[in-house]
């Protein structure tokens, strides 16, 4: 196989923009039939990135059916560099884990499930240190929260010279969930925007446990911004918000000024990238609904140390806002109604009023549509107008 060729086409690769000079093996071990390998890639510019790679990705779950024979609760696996190690978290169902088989959900990640039973994550690009998911979800699932998924193992590198990559985890799959997303963008229901506002209350409350490092706020890509503004073939918003973003800039230091004046929210453990994706809905036998929250890898394309970082739980709240936005945008409803339902249900469990809530949201919405604003700008021209109109309208 031609490696460098096979990477520029997945979706998963985040090199997509630079030259690969060279892909490399780091290390590699044999497990389930297959081989498992962590894989070096180098760019012309003298950087390098690593990943996991394996050979035949429907045997994933024949790997982690070797990994835990017979009940046991850790294995390793050597390699020529270092250990391939996995470690239960959570008693196992009682499941063939072999029957778990990728599933054509890609995005920074893979995905591989057995329906009803577990659901597999491949991590792709790795870092050394501290997963946040895996940490998040086995702290959340020792506090007994039953809005997110249980958590049963994890799969972990370790090298002779001590660094570990978390490479994988091995979680609860929902069975008959349906995807936030799309059901928003079907129907914006003021009732379950009140549900998931008090879902993510209690999210929070149940990482306000967590530790982690302290969190210096960086800036907006408000340069960046101006830099596709510019190049931008749009007539209708880009030069509407080009000579805005003056003004975006200035008031968005005011509103962070009077947010950490005001002191509404402490700074604590968030999900980190938190919308409409990052939500599953699951019905009970009584035909209650229950929205389950996943995904707490935190933005894919930040460092794990950022990741772990403890921000404003208003960040989680703006970036679910935002979501409403584009849901409303696809359904061509506004989405005032649901947005307020969302924050008068975080406001329920939390005992914050909706005005405060409201006003710490600020800065952290104006931040969200700048990210937007350059990613659609990026990668979805026919998309901008979303964020823009909702930039002009600050």
């Amino acid at each position: 196989m031609n490696l460098i060729k096979y990477f520029s086409k997945q979706r998963w690769f985040m090199g997509k923009n630079r030259t690969i000079l060279r892909i490399d093996t780091l290390d590699s071990t044999e497990a389930g039939g297959t081989r498992i390998r962590l894989i070096k890639v180098s760019f012309d510019d003298g950087a390098s990135d690593v990943y996991t790679f394996i050979d035949d990705e429907n045997k994933v779950g024949k790997i982690l059916e070797d990994a835990f024979l017979d009940g046991a609760q850790q294995s390793m696996f050597s390699g020529d560099k270092g250990f391939f190690m996995f470690r239960i978290a959570s008693p196992l169902p009682k499941a063939l884990l072999s029957t778990i088989k990728p599933i054509s959900k890609e995005q920074s990640n893979s995905a591989f499930c057995a329906p009803g039973k577990f659901f597999f994550k491949l991590y792709r690009r790795l870092e050394p240190g501290l997963h946040p998911e895996a940490e998040i979800l086995e702290a959340m699932n020792k506090a007994d929260s039953s809005r997110v998924p249980r958590l049963y193992a994890v799969c972990n590198y370790k090298s002779k010279s001590g660094e570990i990559y978390t490479w994988g985890i091995l979680e609860e799959h929902f069975p008959n969930a349906l995807d936030a997303w799309n059901e928003f963008c079907n129907r914006m229901d003021s009732a379950d925007a009140f549900q998931l506002g008090m879902s993510t209350a209690q999210m929070h409350e149940s990482l306000k446990r967590l530790s982690g490092p302290m969190y210096s706020n960086d800036e907006p890509p408000f340069e960046k911004l101006e830099q596709l503004l510019q190049s931008s073939k749009d007539a209708e918003y880009a030069p509407q918000l080009r000579g805005k973003l003056p003004e975006l800039r200035i008031r968005y230091y005011d509103l962070l000024r009077e947010t950490f004046s005001d002191k509404t929210f402490k700074r604590q453990r968030i999900h980190g990238d938190y919308h409409l994706g990052q939500v599953l809905i699951t019905q009970s036998a009584n035909g209650t609904k229950h929205f389950e929250i996943i995904d707490f890898e935190g933005e894919p394309t930040r460092s794990l140390d950022y990741r772990r970082t403890c921000r404003s739980p208003a960040v989680d709240i703006a970036g679910m806002l935002r979501s409403f936005a584009y849901a409303s945008a696809v359904a061509k409803t506004d989405p005032g109604e649901a947005q307020l339902a969302f924050i008068t249900g975080y406001s329920k469990v939390s005992g914050i009023s909706t005005a405060a809530i409201e006003k710490a949201s600020k800065p952290y919405i104006l931040a969200k549509a700048i990210y937007e604003a350059c990613y659609e700008l990026e990668f979805r021209p026919d998309w901008f107008w979303i964020p823009a109109t909702a930039l002009l309208e600050l």
